[in-house]
């Protein structure tokens, strides 16, 4: 079901409006409006979701409609809905021709014929049940010689597979399928080579080893700082017991970070001098100090020498390249022997250089070489290389063997299963299957054709003359079918000159008879009824009432849709609708409301909700438009005017015209004992009969400001004579 209108832009008089007055749709909804109030416009958006696409006078208009459940239906992406049906002006045209008087066909199913039914019950009990059942047999041989077949193959991945040669890898049905075509004579092995097949095949891939690695420390840079530390040289005070004693003068030397003031020896505790502090300081010189750290940092960084070096194990090695490599490594002490060497002397030529502070010390880098371990490392990676060449090619040496065992046994499954002999078996069984499907197509085609034939145009004609009858009550029009139309008749002769209210009658009981047709079997459907009352002829309204409560019921649609501007009807229409406001509530009203140049969907006054009375309705609505001018326009106000007038002349006077033949009824009987009272009628009668409606656009849509005194002043009129005629009446509705 429609659950609201979220938006409509540019639809006609629906400029921008949005929702439905905050309402939702319900399974019953009723809109009431005035002429050129958008009752029609408001349907064309219904007709355009049921055709799928939008009327060809609003190609730019776009709205959005939202269901209760679903995705909402945009004019952006319309399909048919195919369970809508509309009836409004345009349903009237595209499906009536009254120039032909006729209408085409409805698809009834007709009374029943015993050749075309008999053969319809031998299809449907016998033939296609037998087809059905042969169907099924070609289907069960395909798939079981199918199966035989896949069965084999999956048996032949398995043997492989159980012979755990394949590693990781997978050898299945699909897998032994191409090789069946591939192998030959050739591929059957011996037990022997089989054996040594399955040998490689299982045989365990070696790991690659990484390559050896001898690193000697490159000493360049040490030894330009070494070079640089022995050619400096301190001077300094002579202390004759230092001098000849190096570990005496060690140790004053670190002594003398814990004695900066001249007071107590901390190791004697005896008195320490001032002057034996600087001859000490004297000694101990910051140059002295600068040197003698230099030489304690080259000494740390010589300490670090060493030799470093990566051998991979022996037992890495395949075995036959495993001789000799336990013996290149006896070569490694040899270099770090050497390193050793040099490190040894490098730490004896700092500490001499300790000893002899104030003098330069001679010193050469060439002399201090470090070994070149390039062909022990060369001799180390050569079986290392040749064992990572063959751990390479292992790997497809093994592929290569797995693949011979795979076709020794697909060739042996050749010489025990035809397997060529099976796969046209299962193709002679699909053909048969393929051709049980096609008759039974061909068969249920019949079917349709059937009954299509025992659709009866007759029967369609018999019930749109019943409905007509319900709506005229009278039988003087009748359809009859007229090889592929129905055509009306009247008298025996095509039915011409019909009127606007026989034309609404016929369109409305085809629409009815529509509803009926074989297209909504089984389905409720969502019907929108724009004026099913012709404003011309009323006579019928009860009649109209009585076709739709017993044919779009609560039990027949899925939802229900009524726009009218006839009060009578909508009153009537009202208070069925009334009914549905029970729990749970399923009846909806609203109004279609006009205001100056565009129009929205309101909620139903209370006034003309609770009321049966269009005429204080319209009372209220000139009050609103005298007060309220800029939202109102001509064509509103002055059928307001109108109606109103008519409604009292009809109940007052008992008089249906203003003026008839000459004869003015208004100046007389409405305007009595009112001064000027032929000037006014004619005022009256001119504002009624040839504004109110407007001969064009433009003055149908006059600004608010131009017509609003000339409305002031009609009131004022009506105002008059009712107060001074009808004062108890002027008193109820007009004070």
């Amino acid at each position: 079901m429609f659950k609201n209108i979220k938006s409509i832009k540019n639809f006609g008089i629906f400029k921008d409006t949005k929702t439905n007055a905050g309402q939702p749709f319900l399974q019953f909804n009723l809109f009431y409006g005035f002429n050129y109030s958008g009752k029609t416009t408001l349907s064309r958006i219904f007709r355009a979701m049921q055709q799928g696409h939008l009327h060809e006078d609003f190609a730019g208009a776009t709205f959005t409609v939202e269901r209760h459940e679903g995705a909402s239906v945009s004019s952006a992406a319309l399909t048919p809905i195919t369970n809508l049906r509309v009836f409004n002006s345009d349903y009237i045209k595209d499906n009536v021709n009254f120039i032909d008087s006729s209408v085409n066909p409805v698809l009834i199913v007709g009374e029943p014929n015993i050749e075309l039914e008999t053969e319809l019950k031998r299809i449907e009990d016998v033939d296609i049940p037998a087809k059905e059942l042969e169907r099924d047999q070609h289907k069960k041989s395909a798939d079981d010689k199918q199966a035989e077949k896949d069965n084999r193959l999956k048996t032949v991945g398995q043997v492989v597979s159980a012979l755990n040669v394949l590693g990781g890898s997978t050898f299945t049905r699909t897998g032994v399928t191409p090789l069946l075509t591939q192998v030959t004579a050739k591929d059957l092995k011996t037990c022997a080579e089989l054996d040594q097949l399955m040998d490689t095949a299982r045989s365990k891939q070696a790991d690659t080893v990484n390559l050896a690695s001898i690193k000697t420390p490159d000493i360049t840079v040490l030894l330009e700082q070494i070079e640089s530390v022995l050619a400096e040289s301190v001077t300094r005070t002579t202390i004759e017991e230092l001098e000849a004693n190096a570990v005496l003068r060690k140790w004053v030397e670190d002594g003398l970070k814990h004695h900066h003031e001249p007071e107590v020896c901390q190791f004697c505790k005896n008195p320490l001098t001032a002057d034996r502090l600087d001859e000490l300081n004297g000694y101990f010189s910051d140059t002295y100090k600068n040197l003698s750290t230099k030489i304690n940092a080259a000494i740390k960084q010589v300490q670090g020498i060493s030799l470093s070096h990566s051998i991979p194990k022996a037992t890495n090695l395949y075995a036959d390249l495993q001789q000799g490599y336990d013996a290149l490594s006896d070569q490694i002490q040899p270099l770090d022997e050497q390193v050793e060497g040099v490190k040894n002397s490098l730490l004896k030529a700092l500490e001499d250089k300790r000893e002899r502070m104030e003098e330069i010390v001679p010193f050469s880098p060439s002399d201090y070489p470090m070994p070149d371990a390039l062909e022990l490392v060369q001799l180390f990676n050569t079986p290392i290389n040749e064992h990572n060449r063959r751990s390479l090619q292992h790997g497809a040496e093994q592929t290569k063997a797995r693949d011979a065992i795979k076709r020794h046994y697909a060739y042996a499954e050749t010489t025990e299963y035809d397997h060529p002999e099976a796969t046209i078996q299962v193709k002679a069984f699909k053909d048969e299957h393929q051709a049980t499907l096609t008759e039974i197509i061909r068969l249920n085609t019949r079917i349709r054709e059937i009954k299509a034939e025992l659709r009866n145009v007759k029967q369609g004609a018999d019930n749109l003359n019943d409905n007509l009858r319900l709506y005229f009550g009278k039988t003087d029009i009748e359809i009859q079918p007229i090889g592929e139309t129905y055509q009306f008749v009247r008298e025996g002769r095509p039915a011409k000159h019909l009127s606007d209210g026989e034309r609404t009658a016929i369109a409305f009981a085809y629409f009815i008879t529509e509803l009926e047709d074989e297209s909504l079997k089984g389905t409720k459907p969502i019907v929108y009824l724009d004026d099913p009352i012709c404003s011309l002829d009323s006579n019928h309204i009860y009649n109209v009432l009585g076709i739709i409560k017993d044919k779009l019921n609560h039990d027949k649609v899925e939802q229900l849709f009524i726009s009218t501007h006839n009060f009578e009807f909508f009153n009537l229409v009202k208070t069925w609708f009334s009914y549905y406001q029970r729990k749970p509530r399923r009846a909806q009203f609203y109004l279609v409301n006009r205001k100056v140049d565009q129009s929205s969907i309101c909620e139903l006054p209370e006034l003309l909700l609770n009321y049966k009375s269009e005429y204080a309705y319209l009372i209220s609505k000139i009050k609103e438009a005298i007060q309220h001018p800029e939202q109102f326009d001509a064509i509103s106000v002055q059928a307001y005017i109108r109606k109103i007038l008519e409604v009292y002349f009809s109940f007052r006077f008992n008089l249906s015209e203003f003026k008839k033949q000459g004869q003015d009824f208004i100046a007389p009987n409405f305007l009595k004992g009112i001064e000027g009272a032929e000037v006014k009628s004619s005022t009256l009668y001119e504002y009624m009969n040839e504004k109110c409606h407007a001969k064009s656009i433009v003055q149908g849509l006059e600004l608010p400001e131009a017509v609003q005194p000339q409305l002031v002043h009609i009131w004022d009129i009506i105002g008059e004579a009712i107060r001074t005629n009808d004062k108890p009446h002027y008193d109820a509705y007009y004070a």
